[in-house]
């Protein structure tokens, strides 16, 4: 893991990809906080970091999109896969030096705060835990660009698939809130995740009897609970859905100061569920 590690990131420090990205957050970051702070003679560094999230939907899938497609592109996954190494050495590997990039301009952004204290009174407090939030938000979005990365091996279609998958979580509490909250649109919603986590697994496993199983575990236990207990699923889906945006938890940090060990665990789970996926992913090719 540790090779490949070393290996990753020597190719982000070498090329335009790695430096073009710290160059661009701090630029955009720096620029947002002489406006919202500065300017406006105000002590909130959270107000530039929620500025800096839209770098995060453009630049994070740029970055991502050659972790794992460049190297199908380029046949090198044979190359690791013939090795004795697991496939998770591989993908985490590759994540943390994806990570290292996205934490070194992180590092220095945690200056700035001590920078705005000597204009006035700041909250270090919030401004480091928004801070946190930041950066698990993009250790998150990483994770979810690199899974989408070793599903293509064209770099193109792979930061597209990013562009979408960040839009989609940063539009997720919109998009929550306009779904009636009937008990049956809630079923009917749920029932669609169901098969979209099946056909997940199919993307991953290839496997048919997986993608069945996997889709009967959710659907019908949900089929079962509707029948049981229908008014339970009054504005359920909604309910179900607007945790899940990993934007959403770091704006309730960064804007409400609202800091809860839920959110938190969530954060941490999004790079384990997608490290797995990915892992799985490796794993087909390998044993295919």
């Amino acid at each position: 893991m540790i090779a490949v590690y070393k290996r990753e990131l020597r190719a982000y420090m070498n090329n335009v990809y790695g430096w073009l990205f710290m160059s661009v957050l701090l630029l955009f970051i720096g620029v947002t906080m002489f406006i919202d702070n500065l300017a406006n003679q105000l002590p909130y560094f959270e107000y530039a970091l929620l500025d800096g999230q839209y770098v995060l939907l453009l630049m994070i899938p740029i970055l991502c999109m050659r972790s794992m497609a460049e190297d199908k592109k380029n046949k090198t996954d044979m190359f690791y896969l013939s090795l004795p190494m697991k496939s998770s050495a591989v993908v985490v590997g590759k994540y943390l030096a994806l990570l290292t990039v996205f934490a070194l301009p992180c590092l220095v952004l945690c200056v700035y705060p001590l920078l705005l204290s000597a204009f006035g009174t700041v909250n270090f407090a919030s401004s480091y835990v928004a801070l946190l939030f930041f950066f698990l938000t993009g250790a998150a979005l990483i994770a979810v660009c690199q899974f989408l990365s070793s599903l293509t091996e064209n770099l193109v279609v792979a930061a597209v698939l990013g562009m979408v998958a960040a839009l989609l979580l940063f539009f997720l509490p919109v998009l929550a809130s306009i779904i009636p909250e009937k008990p049956l649109a809630s079923f009917i919603g749920l029932v669609i995740v169901a098969v979209l986590a099946a056909l997940i697994a199919f993307v991953v496993t290839r496997n048919l009897s997986v993608t069945a199983i996997t889709g009967a575990v959710l659907v019908v236990p949900t089929s079962v609970l509707y029948i049981l207990m229908q008014d339970k699923f009054e504005g359920l889906l909604t309910k179900f859905l607007l945790p899940l945006s990993p934007f959403l938890q770091f704006q309730n940090v960064s804007s409400y100061a609202i800091f809860s060990v839920a959110s938190l665990i969530l954060m941490l789970s999004y790079p384990l569920f997608f490290l797995f996926l990915t892992v799985q992913a490796v794993d087909k090719k390998r044993w295919s």
